[in-house]
């Protein structure tokens, strides 16, 4: 039997250009006992790789500027970042989930997004962990 889950062991990396949106969902996984760091684009998150502590999860919005989510994905998995990435979206596009779930993200929600049901599946996501077979 494995140890309990813990909030508090994970760190819940935070990707999206909306201030007001990083700071609610910081404000919620903080509440629930995850640590956060928050990132207003793809690439600030990019620039601090060597920075990002293990275990970790990123909740990424797919209409970021400059490079999108799902772009976002790709170039984590080819920095072999195996941490569970979830996507956030305005949209329900089903190409856009499609293609996000064919680049191995560990889940898709479209906003607005129920509170529990996020807390919900971001622990699933880190209970599965990083799942993210070989290329």
């Amino acid at each position: 039997m494995g140890s309990p889950f813990t909030p508090s062991n994970y760190t819940v990396l935070v990707v999206d250009s909306d201030p007001q949106i990083c700071a609610d969902l910081t404000a919620l996984l903080e509440r629930v006992g995850y640590r956060t760091r928050t990132y207003d684009s793809g690439e600030a998150l990019l620039q601090s790789l060597n920075a990002i502590p293990e275990p970790a999860c990123v909740i990424a919005e797919v209409e970021l500027p400059g490079m999108t989510g799902l772009e976002l994905v790709s170039r984590l998995r080819q920095n072999n970042v195996a941490a569970p990435i979830m996507i956030l979206t305005r949209l329900g596009d089903v190409a856009v989930a499609v293609r996000a779930m064919r680049d191995r993200v560990a889940d898709y929600l479209t906003k607005p997004y129920v509170d529990r049901d996020l807390v919900m599946r971001l622990q699933n996501a880190l209970l599965r962990g990083a799942e993210v077979p070989a290329h």
